[in-house]
């Protein structure tokens, strides 16, 4: 059933081209910042909604300790838009001020011009003085090999990175410079955006500890602080005393029910055809 068409992606993944990776020199101590940020919808009555954002930065010194730290939420109500619209502008809030710290900023994803968002803006008001650098841990782009993300057509031995070239990623509108990077010899690679100074010496020494081998571990740690998924029970609480001292206790259960049924209904009517 399945021969034909894993035969063309045997065809895609049998061609093999040599591409030279330029290697990481050594480990450059310095300072380095992380951002990252979180969003949930916690209540809707189908036309507005009760959000949640967080975000935050964290920075360490050469020494790799944590030198600086911040972490925020806030409450948004929604009429239609898109919370990440909110999120991705909460973190640039918290970029803007981690650039204060370090000359090295690090961002959760790649570093695109996001539509109703100040992203292109923030990233070149920062200027010359700071690099900031986002970190994918997967990609879809295939400008190397149609068809096979570039991370796994660039797959050597050792520390390197790979420049993809400007006229391939035209189409993504990147805000800096794309490159494929594998930042420890046992880790894998990833895409890695580029505004500034490309610091892969000092991105490889901050990517050594050992439970997210060759991923940046401050990322890890403003990861880890700023996701809701542990959180999101507590700002449900919070919101459901909120409402309830407001008169709003019977709205408060309403808008709830509906975004479970929402969740849960198509599965329901799947499985009651069974």
């Amino acid at each position: 059933m399945f021969e034909e068409v894993v035969a063309q992606l045997n065809s895609q993944y049998s061609h093999k081209q040599t591409y030279f990776v330029t290697p990481i020199s050594g480990e450059e101590p310095g300072t380095l910042a992380a951002v990252d940020g979180g969003a949930a919808i916690l209540w809707s009555n189908t036309v507005q909604s009760i959000g949640v954002v967080t975000a935050g930065y964290i920075v360490y010194d050469e020494n790799h300790r944590i030198v600086r730290h911040q972490v925020r939420s806030k409450a948004i109500l929604l009429s239609g838009e898109d919370i990440d619209v909110f999120r991705f502008d909460y973190e640039l809030e918290h970029l803007e001020a981690a650039a204060s710290f370090s000359d090295c900023v690090l961002f959760d994803g790649a570093l695109q011009d996001i539509p109703k968002t100040s992203f292109r803006k923030v990233i070149e008001a920062l200027g010359d003085t700071t690099t900031v650098i986002g970190i994918s841990k997967k990609t879809r782009l295939d400008t190397l090999q149609e068809g096979i993300p570039d991370t796994q057509v660039l797959d050597y031995p050792g520390t390197w990175y790979y420049r993809l070239s400007e006229k391939a990623c035209a189409s993504v509108k990147p805000l800096g410079d794309i490159y494929i990077a594998r930042l420890h010899e046992g880790g894998p690679s990833f895409r890695v955006d580029v505004k500034g100074i490309p610091l892969f010496s000092r991105l490889a020494y901050f990517s050594r500890y050992l439970f997210c081998l060759g991923y940046p571990y401050p990322l890890t740690e403003i990861h880890r602080a700023t996701t809701l998924r542990d959180k999101k029970e507590y700002y449900q609480s919070v919101l459901q005393n909120a409402m309830i001292q407001q008169g709003l206790e019977k709205e408060y259960f309403s808008g709830i029910y509906y975004l479970e049924r929402q969740k849960e209904e198509f599965h329901h009517v799947l499985d009651g055809l069974i």
